[in-house]
């Protein structure tokens, strides 16, 4: 089970860069999250109807659900957009792995799980190559101002705003994984799941919407279709596959190795980074790529 966490860091990786490609075109972090909301709710209504599991999910499941969608969807998703707006891509993919460490400290003090030494050993060995393989994960270019206006890409410059929302990202994050630990142990379809999760979200955020009239006076501001085509490509490969894959390793492994394998993917998009931008990367990345995959190892190991 766990190899659907460890698949869900490279789909996250990639989601991460098709958002941070759109969120100006579609309006700013929490338009993007609207529309990644309700697209992420009818793909995954779709898939659950097809599969025809919505009886597997239950009245008791419901209030996890709506607390996992709130603080992992509605507050995290758009810090996260406005993270990678504010510091780019690779600086928030490094901060936001810190929902590992955050979801591993509140599943041993909400849910009483323990860790094996060795794992243990492969969660700090994960979350150390992460940091060193994402602190020098580029070359800095010969001309910062040129490379910052030419890129959404570029590396800019650490903001405390943008720190802050990546951090306050990771930590919603481990608390809605930590919230679908005990929905995910009754064997729920993934898709039901996450498509009531998706739901929850697609009331609050579109209801706070429209409780702004300035907001919307001029109408719903609809992407073009080829930025709305994007976005759901995004939204497929992020949060329908992705998060899916997450929720059916939580299944099977705990909150903290999940939480950490899924954590790969700011080790995972350095290599998108290269062949998207032509950027090479420093030799530190991949010494720390390779920390992180002993650490994995070790966590597989008993």
């Amino acid at each position: 089970m766990a190899f659907f966490a460890l698949g869900t860091s490279f789909c996250i990786a990639l989601a991460t860069l098709i958002s941070a490609e759109v969120v100006k075109s579609v309006g700013g972090p929490m338009a993007l999250s609207r529309w990644r909301m309700l697209i992420g709710f009818l793909m995954l209504a779709v898939l659950a109807t097809v599969v025809g599991n919505w009886g597997s999910l239950s009245a008791d499941h419901v209030p996890l659900i709506v607390l996992s969608s709130l603080v992992a969807i509605v507050i995290a998703d758009p810090a996260l957009n406005a993270g990678i707006a504010l510091i780019g891509a690779r600086r928030t993919g490094l901060i936001f792995s810190l929902s590992a460490p955050f979801a591993a400290a509140l599943g041993f003090l909400v849910l009483g799980e323990t860790l094996r030494p060795s794992q243990l050993i492969g969660c700090a060995l994960v979350a150390g190559g992460i940091a060193f393989a994402v602190g020098f994960g580029r070359r800095p270019p010969a001309d910062q101002d040129a490379a910052r206006n030419s890129s959404v890409h570029a590396e800019v410059r650490l903001s405390a705003a943008g720190v802050l929302l990546a951090v306050l990202a990771a930590f919603g994050q481990a608390v809605g994984i930590l919230s679908m630990r005990p929905v995910m142990l009754d064997n729920p379809d993934p898709f039901a799941v996450m498509a009531a999760r998706a739901l929850v979200a697609v009331v609050v955020l579109w209801a706070y919407h429209f409780a702004f009239p300035g907001t919307w006076k001029n109408g719903i501001a609809i992407p073009e279709r080829r930025v709305l085509a994007r976005v759901s490509l995004g939204v497929f490969i992020g949060y329908v596959a992705g998060m899916s894959m997450l929720m059916v390793a939580l299944t099977g492994t705990s909150v903290a190795v999940a939480s950490t394998l899924s954590s790969m993917a700011p080790v995972a998009i350095l290599p998108m980074l290269w062949l998207r931008t032509g950027t090479r990367l420093a030799w530190q990345a991949w010494c720390g790529a390779f920390v992180t995959v002993v650490g994995t190892a070790v966590l597989f190991w008993r």
